[in-house]
């Protein structure tokens, strides 16, 4: 019996403790998923637990040096915010001696991680056609050159080293934190996001060697962007584009859908590695000799971050390696982090592709006018050396398509996916074309109107004007052209019925130049442009005065280059009727 009492009160403590265990465990959830003005400060509860890290933190980092991100602290967001964001304290015209000021500062939610080259200026845009999606203050509004480049003091103005601090200034966290929604509990959570396009990113590791936690003296890095990104963000959604190395519709062409450009080649000419296809070929020989030259002693790894293959050589190739550059992002972070598309998938089906990368994206449904416009807008950035100077030589694909073939058969088993292979793509020649001036895109009057309106109907219209009137009546771009063209129908017709006023003549000034000109020995008078287009025109005034020369206005001079023959007469009757004229 005595047994039977103890186990009942055994049985009842483990039981009130656990009633006040998931008491105190909904009082927490409470207070982080429905977050107040209290819990501002507060980052999110998933993040709680840290990983720890398995490098040092050197204390030799001098002032000089790329910043130390991996032993930076870890910023601690907001939970009201969809998008990364945190309040920073600053001091305001840098006046350390006042009361820090709260600002608020985001990091990109997504990241276009590459690769150059295959449409990520394109997709970008029409991503940040979403209302829901932002774009930034870089590069193309896309850009910023940050993790490989700018970083390290590549690209950015007399070498500066850019910190993290001054990236996050290139979001815009002002637009974001003044946009809110209410929730049902009263408190306001913004749905927001930002991102960024780098696609240099995902191959570009040439300053591995300046991350402090790397051995400059190893023929590989042991960190690369991929740990620093995931330092700074853990759950950043990541978005790589990709197409066939060799031949691919290339990011600059003027339609998304014309398949006949190429991607290695498109960044030849981007990045200035050359100027025409013959130069392309033998860059493409003298890279693979290097390349297999290297793997005799080194393994493709070694070759492209030991050697600095990414510039040593004269050509881009090693970007193309999808399978080596892809391997060490997917050691960093989860396959269901990162979006993988292929751009001949993405023009096929443009519609389902934006879709899905919507729903990757968790940003809400967009209505289907809104998603049509998006899917029409015109195409963005071009590479106009490219387009001017022909597809590449049969020879160079011939070469190129061999060289790929063993890593396209790598990234297809890594993917499990056999559309890797791009065994559906072939080569279609395109001869080099004709420049008489100055090549420029062309850009239709379409097009035109297409920017003119969008601008117009994010901005305040005015109903006082027929345009604005048109385009808030109209519910697309199409409907609202179809009204302008009918109202400058209307307007033409309306101006063809009203009957032209005769032209009139001037006699009194006809009579004047007439009185002037008789003179004898008399210097003719400067008669002005509206004076001389009336006197002329006159038909009686032509009958009697078949040729007259006329001294140009302002001029003292009575030189052979300043007389002008109005009437059309020859220059040798000219000369006679000059002679007699200025006789004294």
């Amino acid at each position: 019996m005595n047994k039977l009492v103890q186990w009942f009160y055994i049985l009842c403590f483990f039981g009130g403790f656990s009633v006040l265990f998931m008491l105190f465990r909904t009082d927490v959830k409470k207070k982080y998923l429905n977050p107040t003005l209290e819990s501002l400060f507060l980052h999110n509860a998933r993040e709680f637990i840290e990983e720890v890290p398995d490098y040092s933190c050197p204390s030799n980092v001098s002032e000089d040096d790329a910043e130390d991100i991996l032993c930076a602290e870890r910023k601690r967001f907001l939970t009201n915010f969809k998008n990364p964001c945190w309040f920073e304290e600053v001091y305001k015209y840098d006046d350390y001696s006042a009361e820090p000021v709260s600002e608020l500062r985001c990091f990109p939610y997504f990241h276009v991680f590459g690769v150059c080259k295959t449409g990520t200026t394109d997709l970008f845009y029409r991503l940040t056609r979403h209302p829901q999606i932002l774009n930034n203050f870089g590069l193309l509004n896309k850009e910023t050159w940050f993790w490989s480049w700018r970083r390290y003091g590549q690209g950015s103005y007399n070498g500066t080293k850019i910190t993290l601090d001054e990236f996050s200034r290139i979001f815009k966290a002002d637009e974001i934190g003044r946009t809110k929604i209410a929730l049902n509990d009263l408190s306001q959570y913004s749905d927001l996001i930002t991102g960024h396009g780098d696609p240099m990113d995902f191959w570009d590791h040439r300053h591995w060697r300046e991350i402090p936690q790397n051995n400059p003296l190893s023929n590989a890095p042991r960190y690369m962007t991929p740990h620093l990104v995931k330092h700074v963000q853990p759950k950043i959604k990541l978005i790589l584009v990709l197409r066939e190395p060799a031949e691919r519709a290339s990011s600059s062409g003027a339609s998304p859908r014309i398949n006949h450009k190429w991607r290695l080649y498109s960044h030849y000419y981007h990045g200035g590695y050359g100027h025409s296809a013959e130069e392309f070929h033998h860059s493409v020989i003298t890279a693979i000799h290097r390349l297999d030259e290297c793997m005799k002693y080194s393994s493709y790894r070694s070759c492209i971050y030991g050697y600095n293959m990414t510039t040593q050589l004269h050509l881009p190739i090693t970007a193309s390696l999808y399978y080596i550059h892809l391997q060490e992002w997917l050691d960093v972070f989860p396959r269901e982090q990162v979006f993988i598309i292929r751009n001949e998938d993405y023009r096929k089906d443009m519609k389902h592709s934006l879709l899905k990368l919507f729903s990757f994206l968790e940003v809400g449904d967009i209505s289907s006018n809104l998603l049509k416009d998006i899917v029409e807008m015109p195409h963005r950035y071009e590479t106009v050396l490219k387009n001017i100077q022909g597809s590449m030589l049969n020879e160079t694909w011939n070469i190129l398509v061999e060289f790929f073939e063993e890593p396209n058969r790598k990234l297809a088993a890594m993917l499990n996916d056999g559309r890797y292979l791009w065994r559906d793509t072939t080569f279609k020649f395109r001869p080099k074309k004709k420049m008489y001036r100055k090549h420029r895109p062309h850009i239709g009057p379409a097009d035109h109107l297409r920017t003119y309106y969008e601008k117009k109907r994010k901005s305040k219209l005015n109903p006082d004007s027929v345009i604005d009137r048109f385009i808030m009546t109209s519910k697309s771009f199409g409907e609202w052209v179809e009204k302008v063209k009918q109202h400058q129908q209307q307007r033409i017709k309306a101006h063809q019925s009203v009957a032209k006023r005769p032209e009139k003549i001037y006699h009194h000034e006809k009579r004047k130049h007439e009185k002037q000109m008789s003179g004898n020995g008399a210097h003719r008078q400067n008669i002005t442009i509206k004076m001389l287009r009336t006197v002329t025109n006159s038909s009686d005034f032509n009958k009697k005065r078949t040729g007259v020369v006329i001294r140009q206005e302002n001029n003292p001079l009575h030189d052979r280059k300043h007389i002008q023959n109005f009437n059309n007469r020859p220059l040798k009757s000219m000369r006679k009727k000059r002679r007699v004229h200025f006789q004294k």
